[in-house]
């Protein structure tokens, strides 16, 4: 059966090199599709031909988005920021919505969801942030009535916790799924949308000993299968 491909989009390090976790891949992989980085771009005309290529696309972790993005201004020192990302994503992202291509967010990823769905961010909170592994899974999310539990048949789960952003206003078009037993909210997804799920926790890294996230990828890879240009 032919592998979906799976566009991830990446983050940049100090000299502009595109760069991302092997786990994403790995995990893409082993779910049954093929990922492939997306070169940074502003044009246009390549962003739809993105959209139309790709069978399904991963918005990964990485550096903070722009507070301006959703009209506050810069707060905290630990806000890092990147610009050229941010525009890339946030322009991208309509042409991957209305070509009906399954979107998977992880960390960053599900704060590009909401803010590029009109929604906003608490830019910086304590306690969420894990001093072990990702494969060591700390932080008890509560799962509520949604695309999440109705992949995983879980009302309880056990992830990890690498961010110090999260999600403060929701966006009107999304609905969430989980949300961590202090009450910040954990997953998201668009009932609109084909397939769209964000998770706020890094799954690809602990994806191997975790059925609940192995259903997860292999539920996202059937979307993108069906997507098959």
């Amino acid at each position: 059966m032919k592998r979906p491909i799976i566009g991830i989009v990446s983050t940049r390090n100090a000299e502009g090199k595109l760069e991302v976790s092997q786990h994403y891949f790995n995990s893409v992989w082993e779910a049954g599709g093929i990922g492939v980085y997306l070169g940074y771009t502003t044009d246009r005309k390549r962003m739809r031909e993105y959209a139309q290529e790709c069978d399904g696309f991963l918005f990964s972790g990485g550096v903070d988005i722009d507070p301006m993005r959703y009209g506050e201004v810069k707060k905290y020192d630990s806000v890092e920021i990147d610009p050229i990302r941010d525009r890339f994503e946030i322009e991208l992202y309509p042409y991957v919505k209305q070509a009906g291509k399954p979107i998977f967010g992880i960390c960053r990823g599900i704060q590009l969801l909401n803010v590029a769905e009109g929604g906003t961010l608490y830019q910086h909170i304590e306690g969420h942030r894990q001093s072990k592994p990702g494969t060591e899974t700390e932080q008890k999310v509560i799962v509520l009535s949604g695309l999440l539990h109705d992949l995983t048949g879980e009302s309880e789960l056990m992830v990890n916790s690498f961010h110090h952003q999260n999600i403060k206003k929701l966006a009107s078009t999304l609905l969430a799924d989980a949300i961590s037993e202090d009450g910040y909210i954990e997953a998201v997804h668009m009932p609109s949308h084909p397939f769209c799920l964000g998770v706020q926790w890094h799954p690809e890294i602990y994806r191997e000993s975790s059925e609940a996230m192995q259903k997860v990828f292999s539920a996202f890879i059937d979307a993108a299968r069906s997507k098959e240009s």
